[in-house]
């Protein structure tokens, strides 16, 4: 039996993706796709099946430069030997995923959220931890911070981000905060740690760390393609803890 899933719903669930992901991940990553229209409700197994088969056959390039329906329907059918009925249904879907309106939508929204990102401050909340171990006893530390960094068109060339541009060139602004978040958390984690752990003999003076912090942010935004602004931070440790307690009372 035929599935009942209104084609334009399905599309628009397509759309979602795509604005999310870029058009390359239909066809980079296909289960994917297969798999979130059927775990989402939006289109039935059989529906879903034929498009992760017309997905992976290579047929979009043939199909993105035909507008019209049938037209479609007519390239699916060969190129994906499908039924009369299903690549009627799938051109519905595809023309609906590739309408006017959409492409226009896509067009105004290309590289959007890289200059929404660069016309704003970049704000990083960072969480440090790190444990001293003196062989008998240990000291947890602790340090935060509020970073505030700019952006500059220099960003424009950091090979990451310009890998992920090239595959959605609708990221937002918040996606791309993110790839520079996750790496400056790892650059302060590894910076913090060593900070703690690189004197065997002497505790660490978590709260002095902030001197160490500021030139870490300006190497950091300087290799990065950004201004370093300011930071407020606080850091502290939960005191030096023993291993061994069995001749405690």
């Amino acid at each position: 039996m035929m599935a009942t899933k209104n084609p334009e719903s399905i599309a628009d669930r397509l759309k979602k993706i795509v604005d999310l992901n870029g058009h390359s991940y239909l066809e980079d990553e296909p289960y994917r796709v297969y798999k979130e229209l059927v775990e989402s409700g939006a289109a039935d197994r059989k529906t879903a099946a034929a498009i992760l088969h017309f997905f992976t056959s290579g047929s979009m390039i043939s199909v993105d430069s035909a507008y019209d329906a049938e037209q479609v329907s007519k390239t699916i059918q060969r190129e994906c030997s499908l039924n009369k009925r299903m690549a009627d249904r799938l051109a519905l879907i595809m023309s609906s995923l590739y309408s006017d309106d959409h492409r226009r939508e896509w067009k105004s929204k290309n590289m959007e959220g890289l200059k929404q990102f660069l016309s704003e401050e970049f704000i990083c909340v960072w969480n440090g931890f790190a444990v001293w171990d003196a062989g008998n006893g240990t000291v947890d530390c602790h340090y935060e911070a509020n970073i505030v960094l700019m952006p500059t068109e220099a960003i424009s060339e950091d090979k990451e981000l310009a890998g992920q541009l090239k595959k959605n060139p609708y990221m937002t602004k918040e996606a791309i905060h993110d790839v520079f978040a996750k790496r400056l958390k790892a650059y302060l984690d590894h910076e913090f740690d060593y900070y703690c752990t690189c004197e065997d003999y002497y505790e660490p003076v978590v709260e002095d760390f902030g001197e160490n912090l500021k030139y870490d942010l300006s190497q950091w935004s300087e290799e990065n393609g950004f201004i370093y602004i300011s930071f407020e931070g606080d850091g502290d440790d939960d005191g030096y803890e023993p291993k061994y307690r069995n001749n405690w009372y």
